[in-house]
């Protein structure tokens, strides 16, 4: 087979120097790869907008699924209190927001100081896994309502202890900011 095309170009060869290709050709050429290359891009656009539907769709799913699961599961605890004892059930709702209150303002507090930030969150971690305990033992407790009275007392104890922190917190920062005020 090659050689026959051998041969035919080098019977030919005078007729491949003389023929010139149409003047439009290598504009339709290029119009067509022009068209071509537009196509891949928008299927390539639509690809990936289709992806990123796809994620948002299921990071979308997945946060709703979880803030779901996250109120639930409070809504039923705070629930399960309020069968026992209404009063209890509210303050331990208090306490527990008191709790979570001042954490945050701790955690914002503590960014200049992030050595003792760590040792006092070392040292109510002691206290928040005694809280852990009890609210896995209010499920099976015979006294339920001493169990919710213990829960609430450890929170006391949490807010005392970081009441502490706080004070500890503030007490350095007013320190420093002295000590910055004499150096100017």
């Amino acid at each position: 087979m090659k050689r026959n095309l051998k041969k035919f170009v080098t019977e030919n060869r005078t007729a491949f120097d003389s023929a010139h290709p149409p003047k439009e050709l290598w504009q339709r050429i290029e119009k067509e790869l022009e068209e071509r290359e537009k196509s891949a891009d928008q299927i390539t656009v639509r690809k990936m907008l289709i992806r990123v539907f796809k994620v948002a769709a299921i990071t979308f799913l997945i946060g709703t699924a979880g803030i779901l699961v996250y109120f639930y599961g409070k809504k039923n605890a705070y629930e399960d209190y309020r069968h026992i004892n209404p009063e209890l059930a509210a303050e331990q709702q208090t306490y527990s927001q008191l709790v979570l209150q001042k954490k945050d303002s701790i955690a914002i507090i503590a960014t200049k100081n992030p050595s003792l930030h760590n040792e006092f969150s070392k040292a109510l971690s002691q206290i928040e896994a005694n809280y852990e305990t009890l609210k896995q033992e209010f499920a099976n407790s015979p006294n339920k309502e001493l169990t919710l009275a213990a829960m609430i007392r450890n929170l006391q104890a949490q807010i005392e202890v970081l009441s502490q922190q706080m004070e500890i917190l503030n007490y350095l920062d007013k320190n420093e900011n002295q000590t910055k005020n004499e150096q100017i």
